[in-house]
C-alpha cells in the first residue's frame, strides 16, 4: 500500500476496464526507483489495485450476466496471462464461489502469452484455410469465435 496508484474508469464503464492510466503512473514512478525495496512495493502496490479493479469490474459482470442471461449458466472461464497469476486466481475462485458461478482456469502451464495464443489461433485457422487479407485492421476486440455472443455495452464475450 505505500504507493496511491489511480484505478481508471473504476466507477464507470459498466464491465469495461482500462489500465492506461494506471501503466503511465507505474512507468512515471519507477523512474523514481532507488531500492530493491521500493521496486517490490511499487509491484505490490500495482498487483492490489489490479485486484482491486478485476474484483469490481467482475462483479459487475456477473450482475450483467444474471440480468441478460439463464441463471443455470453460470460458468467463469479465466485464461491466457492473467490466469497464471495466483493472486488474482485466488481473487476470482473467491468471488465465483461468494456468487454460485462455477470457475473455470487452465492448468497454470497452460496460462502462457497472449501472442502464443493468438499464434495458436491463427494456425487453426490456417489448417482450416480461413485468411485475412494482409492488409486488414486491427480490431482489438476481435471475438476468436465469429458466432459467439457479444453483450453490447456489458463487455462481455459468452
Amino acid at each position: 500500500k505505500k504507493y496511491d496508484l489511480p484505478k481508471p474508469i473504476f466507477n464507470k464503464g459498466g464491465c469495461n476496464l482500462s489500465f492506461a492510466g494506471l501503466k503511465t503512473a507505474i512507468l512515471r514512478i519507477s523512474k523514481s526507483i532507488k531500492t530493491e525495496q521500493e521496486k517490490f512495493d511499487l509491484a505490490a502496490s500495482f498487483q492490489r489495485v489490479v485486484l482491486e479493479i478485476l474484483e469490481k469490474k467482475t462483479k459487475i459482470a456477473f450482475e450483467e450476466f444474471e440480468r441478460l442471461i439463464d441463471q443455470n449458466k453460470k460458468v467463469f472461464v479465466v485464461a491466457g496471462g492473467v490466469a497464471a497469476n495466483k493472486e488474482i486466481r485466488s481473487m476470482l475462485v473467491n468471488l465465483c464461489r461468494e456468487n454460485n458461478y462455477k470457475s473455470i482456469f487452465p492448468e497454470i502451464n497452460l496460462c502462457g502469452d497472449n501472442a502464443a495464443m493468438i499464434a495458436l489461433v491463427g494456425l487453426e485457422k490456417f489448417k482450416l484455410k480461413q485468411f485475412s487479407a494482409l492488409d486488414h485492421p486491427a480490431k482489438p476486440r476481435w471475438p476468436l469465435d465469429e458466432d459467439a455472443i457479444f453483450l453490447k455495452g456489458a463487455g462481455v464475450q459468452l
